[in-house]
């Protein structure tokens, strides 16, 4: 008998000790799942930090399609090549920056032209002459009519949040204030409320006890032998 025993707790511990690795098992596994998708969706693409516009030209018209592109170093002999995230087989030269437009983030977005299947078939477009040498020439998507309307709402957004700016405190005391006496005055009700209710509790409390304290003296004026309300007989001899 205390061999099953010894071998039934032994049998016990073991499936314990399978348990806690097959946990620890699933969290080193669980965490690594988490690492890698973190590293593929989040920190790699975030490295790209460059906003690329890719032209591609290799079929019959224009392709167009986003990308994002960064300069990686090889720590070895100090060179490096400028990598497209979506492209993996891109291998070009780093673009000028002449040949960039900032956005507000601080970011360069360049715009390229793509006429091949390989990694090398890539060409920037200056995006800078081609603007100051008017062409394209850009053509005009609003009417005056439209224009004149877009001004009058924009100027009476400015006019109203003007307002707000110059009379922001005086809004926010006046609010502040009111809703301060909203609560004083419920504040007050609440407390005048509670006090009667309290008052009329003790009061009720109060009789409660006395009629209490006049059965109590009763039962014992009763034990003693004396009947309620009645008068006491003297003792002998008086």
């Amino acid at each position: 008998m205390a061999a099953d025993l010894s071998s039934l707790i032994g049998l016990t511990s073991g499936g314990g000790i399978v348990n806690q690795l097959w946990f620890i098992t699933q969290l080193i596994a669980a965490i690594g799942l988490v690492s890698v998708a973190g590293y593929y969706f989040i920190y790699r693409p975030n490295a790209f930090k460059d906003i690329i516009e890719i032209w591609d030209v290799t079929d019959a018209g224009i392709i167009r399609h986003m990308d994002r592109g960064r300069w990686l170093e090889n720590k070895t002999d100090g060179t490096g090549e400028y990598r497209l995230l979506k492209d993996k087989k891109a291998r070009l030269n780093q673009p000028p920056l002449s040949a960039a437009i900032a956005d507000k983030k601080g970011k360069y977005k360049y715009l390229l032209i793509r006429n091949g299947e390989s990694g090398y078939d890539y060409s920037v477009l200056p995006q800078h002459e081609w603007i100051n040498a008017n062409l394209p020439r850009p053509l005009a998507l609003s009417d005056v009519d439209w224009a004149k309307h877009s001004l009058k709402k924009s100027m009476e957004k400015r006019i109203l949040s003007g307002f707000w700016n110059e009379n922001k405190g005086a809004i926010m005391f006046t609010t502040a204030a009111v809703l301060t006496l909203i609560l004083v005055y419920w504040t007050i009700g609440f407390a005048t409320d509670t006090a009667t209710s309290i008052t009329s509790a003790a009061g009720s409390q109060a009789t409660q006890l006395s009629e209490i304290a006049t059965s109590l003296q009763n039962v014992a004026n009763q034990l003693n032998g004396v009947q309620a309300g009645g008068v006491v007989p003297p003792p002998p001899g008086f």
